[in-house]
């Protein structure tokens, strides 16, 4: 059977004892998967490392202690930075594009206001559940970064304050198609860039060229956000055209 696997936020290390305080955590434990003290879950803490734990009991209603079994790698853990500048898109479509991010492995992910952004705002603290559940389920080590809204430009500056050998790519229908020889390295750090559903303005793109963006084409067809946001991670992380 497999066992519940949960987020923990302080570290684990080699602690045969640990007592959490997380009001979130013990909320899924007790109301929402209704679990017992002696029964088994797994948590992980960014490390890289899974650890099967069992309830010893709860203090109160954001305490639980848990006593430490064994531990073992974590199924996934990225082996590079890989941010996804993804502009705000309409609805609750965004939602959809951080929970499918995580699970392919991006490491932050970073919301643009661009130009034809129709959305102006995001549920921050929504967001971050929906990554952490992500995470949770998909087996990944650690939990994305999310970043606060920014406009393309201070993203651009972010970027290349925080990493200077970074390769920045930006799809685009017009643009010459991806190859695979295109995929970076294993440790080559790597963003990627997606407009929103007008796509990018002459003056973004004109901003992308002036900073050495590179510019490549997922095929002639128009994508939804969404669509391009999986397809263009899937060639970039798994190296699939």
């Amino acid at each position: 059977m497999r066992l519940h696997r949960f987020f923990c936020p302080e570290p684990v290390g080699n602690r045969t004892e640990l007592s959490i305080r997380s009001s979130a955590l013990v909320n899924q434990l007790r109301r929402v998967f209704r679990l017992k003290i002696g029964e088994e879950i797994v948590i992980f803490d960014g490390s890289g490392s899974d650890y099967k734990a069992a309830i010893a009991r709860f203090d109160g209603a954001d305490c639980v202690v848990l006593e430490h079994l064994s531990s073992s790698p974590s199924r996934y853990m990225p082996k590079q930075k890989i941010y996804l500048a993804a502009a705000l898109i309409k609805k609750d479509h965004f939602e959809l594009v951080a929970e499918k991010a995580t699970e392919l492995g991006v490491t932050d992910i970073v919301p643009i206001m661009a130009e034809r952004s129709e959305k102006k705002a995001l549920n921050q603290e929504r967001l971050q559940k929906i990554v952490t559940e992500a995470s949770e389920q998909s087996g990944r080590g650690d939990v994305p970064r999310l970043h606060d809204i920014m406009s393309l430009t201070e993203c651009l500056i972010e970027l290349k304050n925080t990493n200077q050998s970074l390769r920045e790519i930006v799809f685009h229908p017009d643009e010459t198609p991806w190859q695979p020889s295109d995929k970076p390295s294993g440790d080559e750090s790597v963003a990627v860039f997606i407009g929103p559903e007008g796509g990018w303005s002459d003056d973004e793109l004109a901003l992308f060229h002036k900073n050495g963006v590179i510019l490549k084409s997922l095929g002639s067809q128009i994508l939804r956000a969404e669509t391009a946001v999986i397809a263009a991670l899937t060639v970039v992380i798994l190296g699939q055209k």
